[in-house]
């Protein structure tokens, strides 16, 4: 079947840093925000603390790739409270590892929890039998 007819392709907004902070601690987001390959030897203790550096390496353009997979995600989340689309899907999201301040397999920001709290900002429907 061939439903690319169906289908919108939407392209992601950055995720601010003030969206990103409703899960992530503030140092964590300015640290990644400032963390580049050209001056990673300035933050080794910061490296260690939010575990970026083996399993998470530094890399050009760090910072913008958070902010498009969490800006992918929430963007989903507003569809979908909206009620402007039925399926969403973030095909650069899915990066679950990353904790509050902390970076884990390859997960530098947790979009799956900022698209939750993004969805939670709307009840769910109740029926009262």
């Amino acid at each position: 079947m061939d439903f690319t007819g169906e289908m919108e392709i939407y392209r992601p907004h950055k995720a601010t840093a003030d969206e990103m902070t409703k899960f992530h601690s503030d140092e964590y987001i300015r640290f990644l925000r400032s963390i580049r390959p050209d001056n990673m030897t300035e933050y080794n203790k910061q490296m260690q603390r939010f575990n970026v550096g083996e399993d998470c390496p530094v890399f050009d353009g760090l910072y913008e790739f958070c902010q498009l997979s969490a800006g992918g995600s929430v963007a989903a989340a507003v569809k979908l409270n909206k009620q402007a689309s039925e399926i969403c899907i973030n095909w650069g999201g899915g990066l679950h590892h990353a904790k509050k301040s902390e970076a884990s397999g390859f997960c530098y920001v947790n979009d799956i929890v900022l698209g939750i709290l993004e969805l939670l900002k709307i009840p769910p429907a109740c029926s009262l039998h």
